[in-house]
C-alpha cells in the first residue's frame, strides 16, 4: 500500500498532466477520506436506484471520489499495521513560528504551509483542527497580502484536501474548510481546474441530486409540479451554519462563472440555488435568494428552461413565517419571471396561484387529501403590511416591465382590485396609484384604439355630460352623499386600528380636510404649481399635496417615484379600459363566490365585485342579468342572514355602484317583477329584488346630486321614466297588504331611497300613492291568534271551566303601529312643499312654527282645531301634515282594496276632524262595514270591531273637550252611532245561515270591545245605542245583535254548524265521516262557547245598563218607541224569554234549557228592568232606582238560606215605562217564572237546617258580582264606600271578564241554587207589580192540581210580601 506521500505527488502528477479549461474527470481519484483510521463497519447491503435516460449526466457526480477498497491505509513491514506514525498532539509547523510570510515563489509559500496541510490527514481531531486554524488565520484573514500566483498554486494544493475535510465529523472542521476554500475561489485567478471538483462535493453536500425525489422514475410516472417536494426535509448536511457557508460558497462560486462556464455546469449551479432556496434555516433562504437573484439576471438567456423549477423551489420561501424572506422571495421570483419570458412564466404562474386543469386529476387525490397553496392569495392578505405592500408593488412593476405581461394581466387584475380593500387605507391608496400608472402606460400601448375617445371627449350618460361624480370605493366603502367641489371625495390615509381606538364609519365623506391639512395643501401648491401653466396648477389643487410613502432598500426603482395623494379622482381611461379588458375573464366565476356561505369568501368575492364595477363603469351591463341574479341570491342566502357588517356594507356598496354607472331603466327592467303581484320570484327573492333597487337608486340620486354647477332644469334626470312606474307598482304591491318584517324593511329602505330627495319633483297623485305606501307599511297586522281554533286534537271530556282558546285582550289605546319613527319620517318627507297652502307667518317667506303631533297619542290635541271648525278652534294656521291628510285621504281610501291594515293605520294617523267629516265618514263607515262584515276573515273582523270601538273612544274624548253642541262635537256624535250601526249589522250578518261566517272569537272581540267602551268616563253610552241625534224610528242595531246574542237558546246549534263547516274546510271530511270522538268535541266546544257568548252579552249589557244610571247625566234613557231595536219592550221580551224553553227552529228539533248561569242573568237584568226610574219621579224616586243599580247580585255560600231573608227593595217595583203587557202576557211572565224555578230541580222552598255547596272563591278573589266592574261608580245614596259592592276587576289574559270565567266555573249546584236566590229576588218585583196574574195563575193550577206550581206560587208570594212591608216600614220612617 502506498504512503500519503506517493498519493500526493500522483495527485499532482494528474493536476498537472489535465489541461485547463476542460471539462472532464481525472482518470485516477481517491477517496481521501480513507486515510482517516476508521473502524471498518460491514457493507449494508441495497438496492441500487438505476437513473432514468434522460438523467444520465448526475451519475459521474461523486462516482470519482469513491473506491472499491482501503488500498491506502499505512502499513508496517511483513504486513502488520502500524499505528507508531500516528500524531497524539498538534506538532509544530512554520505557521506557529514568528516568521514573515514568504511571499516570493509558490513553491517556497508551498513548503512553507505544506506541514500543516499533511496534518490534514492526521486521525487526531485536536491536530487536524490546529492546522485548519492556521490555515484559516493565513488564507482567509491574510489573503489581500498574498500574490495571485500564490493563491493559485494554494487553491491547486488545498482543493482536493478542503473537499475531503467537507464531510469531516467535526462540524467546526466542516466549517473552516467552506470558509478558507470559498476565500480560495473568491481570490483565485482562475476556476477552471477545480470546477470539476466542486460541483461535485456541492452537490452531494447540499443534498441537490435528485431534488424531487423522480430521478428514479420514468417520465410518464413523474407527478405534476404543483405534487413536488418545496422543503428539504432532511439536509444531507445538519448543521445549519456549515450549510449557511456553504450557500456562501455557492454564491462566491456562481459570481465567478464565466457564461462558458455556467453553461458547462447549469444543471449543477441550478440545483444548487434550488437546495438553498428549500433549505429549512431561513438564513440559508435569504442568501438562496440572493444568489438566485444575481444568479438569474446575470445569465438569463440560458436558464428559459430552468425559470419553473426555479420559480417553485422558492414557494416555501413565500409561505416562511419571516417578512423579510417572503420579500426577498418576490424579488428572487421576479428574477424567475425575466428568466422564462414568452414561455414558462404562465407555468410559474401557475404554480404561483395553484392552478389545476379540472380535466387532470392525480392519482393520489383518490387516496388522499390533495392540498395545493395559493401563494398569491397567501400573500394578498398577508399579516405584515410591508409584505402586502411590496407584493401589490411588484404585481404592478410586472405589469409594468415584463415584456410578456400579455399572458399574466388576467391573473394579476384580481388580485390588484383586492388590494384596493386591504385594511391598511395607505396601501389601498398606493395602489390605485399603482393601477393609474399601470393605466397609463396602457393608454400608450392602446394610444389608437383610445384616440377617438379622448379627441371627442366622449362619456357616458351617466355622468350628465361629465358633470357628475362618483366617489371611489377605496376599501369597498361608499364615500359619496353630498355634493362636492372639485368632483372629489376624499379621506386622509390611515392604517388598520389594531387597537380598536375608532370606530369604523359605514359611510365616508371625503369631500373634508383638517385645518392643517389644507395649509399644507395650499403651501404644497404654492410650491408645486410654480413654472406651470393654469391647467397644472388646477390639477395639482385638485389632487393635494402626496403621501409619504416609507423608505425601503428593496423597493423597486420605478416605483419608489411614485406619487400617491389622498384624494381620489375618477380612475383614468387607461386604467378603466385595462380593468374592463380583463374582467370578463373572472367575473362570471366571482358570481359563484358572492352566494358563499362563508363570509370570508362572500366579503372577498364582494371587494372584487365591487372595484370591478368601479373600473368598469358602464360596461358591467354587458353581466347585468348574471350580477342581478348573484345579488339575489346573496340578499336571500345566509350570507345576508349572517348580518356580518363588512359583508353588508360591501354589497350595498355594489348595488349604489351600478344604480350610478347604469341606465335606470335597464336596472327597473331587471328588477321591477319584484313588485308585481303576479311575480313567480320566491317571497325572499322579491325582498332581495327590493333591496337591490333601494340601493341602486339611491346610488343614482346621489349621483344627480353631485352635478356641477347645479342644474335645476334637470329634473329627475335618467329616473324621469323610472319613477312614476315604481311610484304606481309600490303602491299597487301585495307586498303591502300583510308584509313581514323583511318585506317591511325592504319596501321602507325603498321608500326613503327617493322620498326625501326628490320629494319636491313628485306629483300630487304620487304623494298620495306614496302616503299609502308610508301607512300601509306602519299598519299593524291582525293578529293571527284572533283565528278560529283548531279542532282537530281536541281530546278528553269537556272542562267545566268556560273555554277561552281563541280570545285576545281587548286595548283600545294599544299601539297601532309598526316602526313608528320611519312613518313619522316619511310624514315628515311629505309634508314638505304643502307649505306654500299655509298662510304666510310672521316673517316673509317663513312657514309658522307648526305644533307637534305625537303618533302615541289619540287625543287629537294637535289637530282638534287644525281642520274641522276653524271659526271655533281659533287656530289661524293647519298643521301641514292635517293638509297632507286633508288632500290625500279620499284618495287613500280609494286605493285600499282589501288591506285593512292601511286602513287601519290611515285612521289611526288620520286627524278626527278630518274623518269625521261628513264626506269621509260616508267612506270610512263603509269601508269598516266592509272590513267587519262575514265575508272578511276573523283576525281582520275581530280587528276591525276593535277599530271601530277604538274611533268611537277617540270621539268621545274630542266631544268631551269641545261640547257635544259644537260642530266637531255633532259630527263625532254622529260617527259614534253610524260606527256602532256598523258594527251591529256586521254582528247579524255573521249570524245569518249558513252561519259559516259564524266565530265565537270574533264575537267575543265585539263584546269586549263594546265593554271597555261602556267603562271609559268619558262615554256617553246614549250616543251608541240609541239614536238620540236621529229619527226615532230608527232601529238601534248594536242592542238588537246584544240582545238577540243572549236571548238565543240556539246559539250553540250555529256554533255547531260553523265548527263543523271549518273541520270539514281544514280536513276535506263531511260530518258524516267524522269519528265519535270529533263529533262529541265539536258539540261539548259548540255548548261552551254559546254559554259564554251569552253570558258575556248579558253582562255587557248590564254594565251598560248600569253605566248610563250611574253616570251622572240623567237616568232618563231615550228608548225607541214600541217593539223596535232599541226599545225597552224588545229588550224586556227577549230577557223574558230565557224563562222558558224556545220552540226548535233548526236540527236536531229539540232546545236545551237554560242554564242557570243565563237565569241568573236573565233574573239580574228583569230585576234592573223592574226598578228603572221614569220620565215623571221624583229626585227621590230616581236615586232609589240608582240604587238598585248600583245593588248587583253577589254569589253567595249559602244562597238557600238567603231566600229565608230576602232584601227589601230599595224602590218600588214596577214596569218600565212604555212598557204594555196584556193579561194574557202577564199571565205567561208568572207562568214562566215559576216553571223557571221548577226546572231548577231543587227543593224549594228550601229547608233552612240543610247543608249547602258553598261557592268556590279564588284565594285572594273578591265576590262575583254579575254585570258590575270596579270602575262603575258606587250608590250616590246612602251607601258608603266600604259597603260599595267590590269585585275582582282583573281581566282573563284573553279579555273574557273575570265574572263570567268565575261564574260558570262554580258547581251546577252553586249556581242552581244561586239562579233560584236571583229568581226569589226578582219575584218579589214582579208579585209587587203583577200580584192579579199570580192569582189567575194559582187558580189555574189548583183546577189542574199542579200542587208544585201552586205552592211555589204561593211561597213566592208569602216571602214577597214579607219583604214589600219591610220596605214600606224602610220608607215611613
Amino acid at each position: 500500500m502506498a504512503d500519503v506521500d506517493d498519493i500526493w505527488l500522483d495527485m499532482q502528477r494528474e493536476q498537472a498532466s489535465a489541461p485547463r479549461g476542460l471539462k472532464g474527470k481525472p482518470k485516477t481519484t481517491f477517496d481521501l477520506s480513507s486515510l482517516q483510521r476508521e473502524k471498518t463497519k460491514g457493507k449494508k447491503v441495497t438496492t441500487k436506484k438505476q437513473l432514468d435516460a434522460s438523467l444520465q449526466w448526475m451519475q459521474n457526480w461523486s462516482a470519482n471520489l469513491k473506491v472499491e477498497g482501503n488500498d491506502y491505509k499505512v502499513a508496517s513491514v511483513g504486513g502488520q499495521e502500524d499505528t507508531s506514525i500516528a500524531m497524539e498532539e498538534p506538532p509544530a509547523t512554520l505557521l506557529d513560528a514568528n516568521l514573515d510570510i514568504p511571499t516570493g515563489t509558490p513553491e517556497t509559500f508551498l513548503a512553507f504551509v505544506q506541514r500543516d496541510i499533511n496534518c490534514l490527514a492526521e486521525d487526531n481531531l485536536s491536530v487536524r483542527l490546529q492546522s485548519m486554524n492556521k490555515l484559516e488565520r493565513l488564507l482567509v484573514q491574510q489573503i489581500d497580502n498574498l500574490p495571485t500566483d500564490i493563491i493559485d498554486a494554494v487553491c491547486d494544493a488545498l482543493l482536493k484536501p478542503l473537499l475531503k475535510q467537507m464531510k469531516d465529523k467535526s462540524e467546526k472542521i466542516r466549517e473552516m474548510a467552506v470558509t478558507i476554500l470559498r476565500s480560495l475561489i473568491e481570490n483565485t485567478s482562475d476556476l477552471s481546474g477545480t470546477l470539476a471538483y466542486i460541483f461535485p462535493i456541492l452537490v452531494s453536500r447540499l443534498g441537490c441530486e435528485d431534488l424531487d425525489g423522480v430521478a428514479h422514475l420514468p417520465e410518464i410516472m413523474r407527478p405534476e409540479p404543483e405534487q413536488k417536494p418545496t422543503v428539504i426535509a432532511r439536509p444531507v448536511e445538519e448543521s445549519e451554519e456549515v450549510r449557511l457557508h456553504l450557500a456562501r460558497l455557492v454564491a462566491a462560486l456562481l459570481s465567478r462563472l464565466s457564461p462558458t462556464q455556467a453553461y458547462s455546469y447549469v444543471d449543477e449551479a441550478t440545483g444548487l440555488v434550488r437546495a438553498g432556496a428549500m433549505d429549512p434555516y431561513h438564513e440559508v433562504k435569504v442568501f438562496s435568494c440572493e444568489t438566485m437573484i444575481a444568479f438569474c439576471y446575470n445569465h438569463t438567456e440560458m436558464l428559459l428552461h430552468f425559470a419553473l423549477p426555479l420559480a417553485r423551489s422558492l414557494t416555501s420561501c413565500l409561505a416562511h413565517n419571516h417578512a423579510k424572506l417572503r420579500i426577498a422571495a418576490l424579488k428572487a421570483v421576479t428574477a424567475c419571471l425575466f428568466c422564462g419570458i414568452w414561455k414558462h412564466n404562465f407555468e410559474i404562474f401557475q404554480v404561483l396561484m395553484a392552478w389545476q386543469d379540472p380535466n387532470k386529476v392525480p392519482v393520489k387525490a383518490f387516496y388522499e387529501g390533495v392540498t395545493n397553496v395559493n401563494y398569491m392569495s397567501t400573500l394578498s392578505f398577508d399579516r405584515h403590511p410591508a409584505v402586502r405592500r411590496f407584493w401589490f408593488e411588484t404585481l404592478a412593476y410586472w405589469m409594468l416591465r415584463c415584456v410578456d405581461k400579455v399572458d399574466l394581466e388576467p391573473y394579476i387584475v384580481p388580485y390588484l382590485l383586492t388590494a384596493l380593500c386591504d385594511e391598511n387605507e395607505e396601501i389601498a391608496l398606493e395602489v390605485f396609484w399603482l393601477i393609474e400608472a399601470i393605466g397609463e402606460a396602457y393608454e400608450e400601448e392602446h394610444e389608437k384604439d383610445l384616440r377617438k375617445t379622448k379627441q371627442y371627449g366622449f362619456d357616458y350618460s351617466w355622468t350628465y355630460s361629465g358633470r357628475a361624480s362618483v366617489p371611489f370605493p377605496l376599501q369597498g366603502a361608499w364615500g359619496g352623499g353630498k355634493s362636492v367641489s372639485a368632483h372629489l371625495r376624499r379621506i386622509g390615509g390611515q392604517g388598520p386600528d389594531m387597537l380598536g381606538e375608532r370606530s369604523r364609519t359605514d359611510h365616508h365623506h371625503r369631500e373634508k380636510l383638517d385645518e392643517m391639512d389644507e395649509r399644507e395643501d395650499e403651501h404644497a401648491l404654492e410650491e408645486l404649481s410654480e413654472g406651470e401653466d393654469d391647467e397644472g396648477a388646477k390639477v395639482r389643487s385638485k389632487l393635494g399635496r402626496p403621501l409619504q410613502l416609507p423608505k425601503r432598500d428593496y423597493c423597486w426603482g420605478n416605483i419608489a417615484d411614485l406619487k400617491v395623494y389622498a384624494r381620489l379622482p375618477r380612475p383614468r381611461l387607461g386604467s378603466r379600459a385595462w380593468i374592463r379588458t380583463h374582467a370578463r375573464r373572472y367575473i362570471k366565476a366571482t358570481f359563484n363566490d358572492v352566494v358563499d356561505f362563508r363570509d370570508c369568501t362572500s366579503l372577498n368575492a364582494g371587494r372584487l365585485l365591487c372595484m370591478s364595477v368601479a373600473y368598469t363603469e358602464e360596461g358591467v351591463t354587458e353581466w347585468l342579468q348574471p350580477m342581478m341574479a348573484a345579488l339575489q341570491k346573496f340578499y336571500s342566502g345566509r350570507a345576508w342572514a349572517a348580518g356580518d357588517s363588512e359583508v353588508m356594507q360591501t354589497y350595498t356598496t355594489v348595488c349604489k355602484l351600478l344604480g350610478c354607472f347604469l341606465e335606470p331603466i335597464a336596472i327597473w327592467g331587471q328588477l321591477k317583477t319584484a313588485l308585481d303581484p303576479d311575480s313567480v320570484l320566491e317571497l325572499d327573492q322579491r325582498i332581495a329584488s327590493v333591496r337591490i333597487l333601494s340601493f341602486c337608486i339611491e346610488g343614482h340620486i346621489e349621483t344627480l346630486q353631485s352635478v356641477q354647477p347645479p342644474d335645476p332644469d334637470l329634473g329627475l334626470g335618467l329616473l324621469e321614466p323610472v319613477m312614476p312606474e315604481l311610484i304606481s307598482m309600490m303602491h299597487e304591491s301585495d307586498l303591502l297588504l300583510s308584509p313581514t318584517p323583511a318585506s317591511r324593511d325592504a319596501l321602507w329602505a325603498l321608500l326613503f331611497s327617493f322620498l326625501e330627495p326628490l320629494r319636491p319633483l313628485l306629483s300630487a297623485e304620487q304623494v298620495s300613492q306614496l302616503l299609502f305606501v308610508a301607512l300601509a307599511l306602519a299598519a299593524k297586522p291582525p293578529s293571527d291568534e284572533a283565528s278560529e281554533p283548531a279542532m282537530s286534537s281536541s281530546k278528553g271530556k269537556a272542562s267545566k271551566v268556560p273555554s277561552n282558546e281563541g280570545l285576545l285582550p281587548m286595548d283600545l289605546e294599544a299601539e297601532e303601529l309598526v316602526d313608528p319613527d320611519k312613518l313619522d319620517r316619511a310624514l315628515a318627507a311629505l309634508s314638505k312643499g304643502l307649505d306654500e297652502t299655509l298662510s304666510a307667518g310672521s316673517q316673509p317667506g317663513r312657514a309658522p312654527a307648526l305644533p307637534a303631533y305625537s303618533l302615541d297619542s289619540l287625543e287629537d290635541d294637535d289637530v282638534d282645531s287644525a281642520h274641522a271648525v276653524e271659526a271655533e278652534s281659533g287656530i289661524e294656521h293647519e298643521s301641514m301634515r292635517g293638509v297632507l291628510f286633508e288632500r290625500a285621504f279620499l284618495d287613500v281610501m280609494e286605493k285600499l282594496d282589501d288591506s285593512f291594515q292601511v286602513f287601519r293605520s290611515v285612521l289611526y294617523l288620520t286627524p278626527l276632524s278630518v274623518f269625521v267629516k261628513a264626506a269621509h265618514q260616508e267612506v270610512v263607515l263603509r269601508n269598516l262595514s266592509s272590513f267587519a262584515g262575514p265575508l272578511a276573515n276573523a283576525p281582520t273582523r275581530s280587528a276591525a270591531l276593535t277599530l271601530g270601538a277604538q274611533l268611537c273612544l277617540r270621539c268621545t274624548k274630542q266631544i268631551e273637550k269641545v261640547g257635544a253642541d259644537s260642530h266637531l262635537g255633532k259630527a263625532c256624535c254622529t260617527f259614534i252611532w253610524g260606527a256602532f250601526q256598523v258594527m251591529g249589522k256586521a254582528h247579524q250578518g255573521a249570524m245569518a245561515a249558513p252561519y259559516h261566517s259564524l266565530s265565537f272569537s270574533v264575537i267575543m272581540s265585539g263584546l269586549s270591545g263594546w265593554r271597555h267602551f261602556f267603562l271609559q268616563a268619558s262615554v256617553d253610552i246614549r250616543l251608541a245605542l240609541f239614536p238620540c241625534r236621529r229619527s226615532k224610528e230608527e232601529a238601534s242595531q248594536p242592542m238588537r245583535w246584544i240582545v238577540s246574542t243572549l236571548a238565543d237558546q240556539e246559539l250553540y246549534k250555529r256554533f255547531h254548524l260553523s265548527a263543523q263547516h271549518a273541520e270539514t274546510v281544514l280536513t276535506g271530511r263531511t260530518p258524516d265521516d267524522f269519528v265519535v270522538e270529533k263529533a262529541r268535541s265539536l258539540r261539548e266546544q259548540s255548548e261552551r262557547h254559546g254559554v259564554v257568548a251569552r253570558c258575556m252579552a248579558a253582562s255587557t249589557l248590564l254594565v251598560g245598563l248600569r253605566r248610563m244610571l250611574m253616570d251622572g247625566r240623567g237616568t232618563y234613557l231615550p228608548w225607541n218607541p214600541g217593539s223596535s231595536a232599541g226599545s225597552l219592550q224588545g229588550l224586556f221580551k227577549g230577557a223574558a224569554s230565557l224563562l222558558t224553553q224556545a220552540q226548535p227552529s233548526m236540527d236536531p228539533p229539540f232546545v236545551k234549557p237554560t242554564p242557570p248561569g243565563m237565569l241568573l242573568y236573565a233574573a239580574e237584568l228583569l230585576h234592573v228592568l223592574f226598578n228603572l226610574p221614569h220620565d215623571s219621579d221624583s229626585d227621590q224616586e230616581s236615586r232609589q232606582a240608582v240604587a238598585v243599580a248600583s245593588s248587583p247580585f253577589k254569589l253567595l255560600d249559602d244562597a238557600a238560606r238567603a231566600i229565608h231573608h230576602l232584601p227589601a227593595p230599595p224602590s218600588r217595583p214596577r214596569l218600565p215605562r212604555g212598557l204594555r203587557l196584556s193579561m194574557v202576557e202577564e199571565e205567561q211572565l208568572v207562568a214562566d217564572y215559576i216553571q223557571a224555578l221548577l226546572d231548577l230541580n231543587l227543593t224549594l222552598p228550601p229547608d233552612p237546617n240543610a247543608k249547602y255547596t258553598p261557592a268556590s272563591m279564588d284565594e285572594g278573589a273578591g265576590d262575583i258580582i254579575l254585570g258590575w266592574d270596579d270602575s262603575l261608580p258606587s250608590s250616590t245614596s246612602s251607601s258608603s264606600s266600604s259597603d260599595a259592592p267590590k269585585e275582582d276587576s282583573s281581566r282573563c289574559k284573553t279579555g273574557l271578564p273575570a265574572e263570567v270565567s268565575r261564574l260558570l266555573a262554580q258547581s251546577p249546584e252553586c249556581q242552581r241554587w244561586n239562579a233560584a236566590l236571583a229568581l226569589y229576588i226578582f219575584g218579589v218585583d214582579l208579585a209587587a207589580t203583577l200580584k192579579d196574574a199570580f192569582d189567575r195563575n194559582i187558580m189555574k193550577w189548583r183546577k189542574r192540581k199542579e200542587q208544585a206550581k201552586l205552592l211555589l206560587a204561593q211561597d213566592v208570594l208569602l216571602r214577597s210580601a214579607k219583604a214589600l212591608s219591610s220596605q214600606n216600614q224602610s220608607l215611613e220612617r
